[in-house]
């Protein structure tokens, strides 16, 4: 059984014996059946591919073995899911599931860490960001931080006291071809915002907690690092380091970039609102 879904502007076609129940953050990304960018195919069985001892990366287990790349995911103390694929070209993939893991870790929340998206989209120029996402005059704005710091908050004061709307709580897609745009994605961890949009990306606004308003444009290196830390990838495989950077880069001589240390009212929302209205963005 086949299902289609478009992500970042690309068709992802996803083959499973079966699917789990309803998934309503997943079904409005559904997509008519064409030539997929990605085929991803889904297996269920207790036997996983034999793999190497690989690098503990948070809850993966990653493993590189010539030119392929094994990614287990955890489901308790055993492996529940675990993709292979080629970082290179990742148009096809495989994905293994044990009966008892598949319908947990096919359900929204763990989907597209079951089946690596992240890691398959990079090669499609696509990659994921920990950000807040809002839309602003036609624009796409992430607030982006580490959990905890307050992008939320910022993406509701917008939403409150400039009636902004807000696409995404937790994350987006950023495609950079053709231009850079920020797209949303099916999954949006605790938050529950969770909109099928994809719009030109205007800026991305690094954020830290203070005491006051105070708001500076980032560039090279300093720029750079500050999105890398808040991307959704591990750069276990040297390719994709080396693909994600070049990405970033070219983003870079597109859209700027801010470090906001910000408060949690309406003079965040002024402060932040004069320096994208004084340098075109909104």
């Amino acid at each position: 059984m086949k299902k289609f879904y478009r992500i970042c502007k690309k068709l992802i076609c996803i083959d499973a014996e079966c699917f789990p129940g309803d998934n309503p953050m997943w079904e409005q990304f559904e997509a008519e059946p064409c030539n997929a960018d990605i085929n991803i195919s889904c297996k269920i069985s207790d036997d996983f591919p034999e793999i190497s001892s690989g690098t503990q990366i948070g809850e993966f287990t990653v493993s590189v073995d010539g030119n392929t790349v094994y990614r287990a995911f955890p489901m308790g103390k055993v492996n529940g899911a675990l993709t292979k694929y080629t970082p290179d070209d990742t148009s096809h993939s495989e994905t293994f599931f044990t009966p008892r893991s598949f319908p947990i870790m096919a359900d929204n929340r763990f989907m597209w860490s079951s089946i690596s998206l992240a890691q398959l989209l990079l090669p499609q120029n696509a990659f994921f960001i920990h950000s807040s996402f809002i839309s602003v005059n036609g624009k796409a704005i992430l607030f982006s931080a580490p959990c905890g710091t307050g992008k939320g908050t910022q993406a509701a004061l917008w939403e409150k006291h400039r009636n902004a709307d807000v696409i995404n709580g937790d994350k987006a897609g950023i495609l950079v071809q053709d231009g850079v745009y920020a797209c949303g994605v099916p999954f949006c961890g605790t938050s529950g915002i969770c909109h099928n949009k994809t719009l030109p990306l205007g800026a991305i606004v690094l954020l830290s907690q203070s005491k006051t308003n105070s708001i500076r444009r980032l560039s090279g290196a300093e720029a750079l690092q500050g999105i890398m830390r808040n991307i959704y990838l591990d750069f276990v495989a040297p390719y994709e380091r080396l693909k994600c950077t070049d990405l970033i880069i070219e983003l870079l001589s597109d859209v700027p970039v801010y470090h906001f240390g910000c408060t949690p009212d309406e003079e965040a929302v002024i402060t932040l609102e004069k320096t994208l209205i004084s340098e075109g963005v909104i």
